[in-house]
């Protein structure tokens, strides 16, 4: 994507999560292009590429349309996530290799490093980024049961991502990141355990502070 593109699509995608644009509402690109002051171009490519992501759903002849997800499925979505994430960094605690720290610790300067130099697409690369360490995790987890269950959960289309958050909630993620890695490294299945639910209850909280839901 171009970076007038991008920018379309992250203030889209951020729209979506924050609940400005409401579920199986319509978006229209002539709309959203004078709302955002740019050519229907780029409105049109990063509606293509919400719908790839699942957040935007088509119906012919009709147009797009925001996908039906709401802030009980994001809960119950993360609650689970909270749940098997744990139990696998406890497991990575235990099991993970020299090899799967080291993965972790270049996933985390990476991210580190896009967040203080803030490239062109750089929330889509920290999102990439953070998709790797948390599959590192579960490698090093070597549970079937778990990554086939964590599988089933990344293949939903909706996440709420860094699109939301502000620099302090950036900077509190990154250090969640190398708190795990800690953890990990001392083979303490309970502290790594309890720093992934802080992790992940930490963005589920921001995701219901930018609703605005108690």
């Amino acid at each position: 994507m171009t970076k007038l593109t991008d920018e379309v699509y992250t203030t889209l995608r951020r729209k979506i999560m924050e609940g400005e644009l409401a579920p199986n509402e319509q978006l229209k690109e002539e709309r959203i292009a004078k709302l955002l002051d740019v050519s229907r171009t780029p409105v049109r490519t990063a509606i293509n590429q919400l719908t790839l992501d699942g957040l935007l759903y088509r119906e012919r002849g009709r147009g797009s349309f925001v996908s039906a997800w709401n802030t009980e499925d994001i809960k119950e979505i993360f609650e689970i996530r909270i749940q098997v994430e744990s139990k696998a960094a406890g497991l990575a605690a235990l099991k993970a290799s020299a090899m799967h720290i080291e993965s972790l610790l270049k996933c985390s300067m990476k991210m580190d490093e896009l967040v203080e130099k803030k490239p062109e697409d750089y929330l889509k690369n920290i999102q990439e980024e953070n998709r790797k360490f948390h599959s590192i995790i579960l490698k090093a987890a070597a549970s079937p049961r778990l990554t086939k269950i964590t599988k089933t959960l990344v293949e939903i289309p909706i996440t709420i991502g860094f699109y939301i958050y502000s620099d302090e909630d950036m900077q509190r993620s990154m250090h969640h990141h190398r708190e795990l890695i800690h953890a990990i490294r001392m083979g303490s299945q309970e502290y790594a355990s309890d720093v992934m639910t802080v992790h992940l209850r930490a963005a589920l909280c921001r995701f219901l502070t930018n609703r605005d839901i108690k």
